[in-house]
């Protein structure tokens, strides 16, 4: 009896190894988040004198299109906990206190061509109010979990997820190469009336004629990719236009003028439309509710589409 009671016993003891073993399989299996073939890279970088951002590239290395909702991309506000971590540089790794933006961007699916990257960049000085005070005293270092675990990307292979600025760096800014006589011709070619400062954005002079003719606006964004590669190398690949029919109405809607403009409704005559670069996409006519429209257009997959 003895012997029946124990080999009952070793069954059951083994079916509870077996299904608790199979139990916390399938929870982890649930927990794990389906990652996307996006490469992330972040790389520090410094556009001007004691200003410190982190820019980073997600890129498409799978063979297939693949789709990514922008309220996922790392830059962009979110209602869970942040992906980047800073310490002070010391044996304690004390954590530094960040301010991350807090809020649920809205949903836009963006497709991602084999090869294709989408970029932009955090600026560190906002996002760590006494970065400056951190670095005087003793260094940061910067770093995300490969891969990150609060985003759907993996880490681009052989590159860094830790970044270090050292105690008491000078923040000299990078240095780039810029031919600004070829900068001005390339700014008449795309009627650039203004850059806001401190934004990626360009007011464009432009006319409903090209804004309707899908070959000429095209050509015309390629143009301002290549004005943006060559004169704002500290910009990503995430920038916008706004275009507009007459240089006086250029400007943000209540900025300045603007509002004034606005309410009397000459803001919204000249201000054709407008086009992001990071969302792929242009607003055609956006106050003239029968012409409005929207048009994905990717600069690279126009690049590749000029190639052939």
């Amino acid at each position: 009896m003895k012997q029946i009671y124990y080999s009952v016993l070793a069954l059951c003891v083994m079916w509870f190894f077996v299904l608790g073993s199979s139990t916390v399989s399938q929870a982890q299996e649930a927990e794990e988040k389906p990652r996307l073939p996006i490469a992330m890279e972040g790389v520090l970088k410094k556009p001007m004198t004691q200003q410190y951002e982190l820019h980073l590239h997600l890129t498409n290395i799978s063979d297939e299109p693949v789709d990514v909702d922008v309220r996922d991309l790392p830059w962009n506000p979110t209602d869970g906990p942040t992906w980047l971590l800073a310490f002070r540089l010391h044996q304690h790794r004390s954590p530094i206190k960040q301010d991350t933006p807090f809020g649920k961007f809205g949903s836009r699916r963006v497709t991602l061509l084999p090869g294709e990257s989408i970029q932009d960049a955090i600026g560190l000085n906002d996002r760590i109010p006494m970065l400056l005070e951190e670095i005087a005293q003793f260094g940061v270092r910067l770093e995300w979990e490969c891969p990150p675990e609060n985003l759907k990307f993996v880490c681009k292979e052989g590159t860094a997820h830790v970044l270090v600025i050292p105690k008491a760096d000078s923040g000299t800014a990078d240095e780039y190469v810029i031919d600004h006589p070829v900068c001005q011709v390339k700014e008449r070619q795309v009627g650039l009336i203004d850059i806001p400062q401190g934004h990626n954005v360009l007011f464009l002079l432009s006319t409903e004629a090209v804004m309707i003719d899908l070959a000429q606006m095209k050509t015309l964004l390629l143009q301002v990719d290549e004005y943006v590669r060559s004169c704002h190398p500290t910009w990503t690949n995430s920038w916008a236009v706004s275009f507009f029919t007459d240089r006086k109405y250029a400007g943000f809607l209540g900025e300045g003028e603007s509002q004034s403009y606005f309410e009397r409704g000459l803001w919204q005559q000249a201000n054709l439309g407008q086009y992001s670069s990071q969302i792929r996409t242009l607003f055609r006519f956006p106050w003239i509710k029968e012409k409005s429209d929207a048009v994905y257009l990717s600069i690279y997959q126009l690049q590749q589409q000029a190639k052939f």
